[in-house]
């Protein structure tokens, strides 16, 4: 008889859901992504075999949740009401249904995020309300960042590389936290406005540090030691709590 999957784990004093999809391929896999576990089964996998993997699975997100810090970050809320927290800022979210086929996004005194969601598109795709929130959400966020972006990136170019530099954006990724391209094009991930300000720094720096050396060697590494001795910090960070950010 096979085992009934669990919904959700405690880890701590944390509950993480779990999620299960049958995936078109011959492998399965596993990912922790945005504060939960999802889990994709082969479709070739069935009976003990399927349940052998869902028990490994679950022992490894065990592992891995078992070392996030207890006040890690603050999860963004991405629902009216929410409130998105970052290094300098606290949004505010107001949502709301409005008329027409087109959504409307506007930042308001700053710090209020108004999200008019087109009353034609909640009707056709009920069940992706909540991401187009979150897309337009972090829109918004991004480019009212890039200030703040450019000013730490700036700051820290000026005392430690006096590199060249084209230009810096946000991005969504959640493959990599940084990028730095051969045209000197740097991009920071968004969700690392939800990170400790020193580890948001250090990627900021890691990238930099490619603008002297286009590799991981010795003298890559050098560099970054030079302008952050306890880099070693933050990438240990990075490793037990990175993949909570999304």
């Amino acid at each position: 008889m096979s085992m009934i999957y669990p919904e959700k784990i405690e880890v701590g004093e944390n509950i993480y859901h779990v999620a299960y999809e049958i995936a078109m391929r011959s492998t399965s896999s596993v990912k922790i992504r945005n504060g939960g576990i999802v889990i994709k089964l082969s479709r070739f996998t069935m009976g003990f075999q399927r349940d052998r993997i869902v028990r490994k699975f679950l022992r490894w997100a065990e592992k891995r949740l078992v070392k996030v810090g207890k006040d890690a970050f603050i999860k963004p809320v991405y629902e009216n009401g929410g409130r998105i927290v970052t290094h300098n800022k606290v949004y505010e979210l107001s949502v709301k249904v409005i008329p027409g086929d087109k959504s409307r996004i506007a930042l308001k005194h700053g710090n209020i995020l108004e999200i008019g969601i087109s009353g034609l598109f909640v009707k056709l795709n009920p069940k992706k309300g909540n991401k187009t929130v979150q897309y337009l959400a972090e829109k918004l966020i991004m480019k009212d960042q890039l200030a703040y972006l450019k000013e730490v990136i700036g700051e820290l170019n000026q005392l430690y590389f006096q590199e060249f530099l084209k230009f810096c954006r946000f991005k969504r990724t959640n493959s990599r936290f940084g990028s730095c391209s051969s045209k000197r094009n740097i991009n920071i991930a968004f969700r690392l406005l939800f990170a400790p300000r020193e580890v948001f720094r250090y990627v900021c720096v890691h990238e930099l540090s490619h603008l002297k050396e286009m590799n991981h060697s010795v003298r890559f590494w050098a560099h970054v030691e030079a302008a952050m001795p306890n880099y070693k910090e933050a990438e240990k960070w990075l490793r037990d709590n990175g993949f909570m950010l999304g």
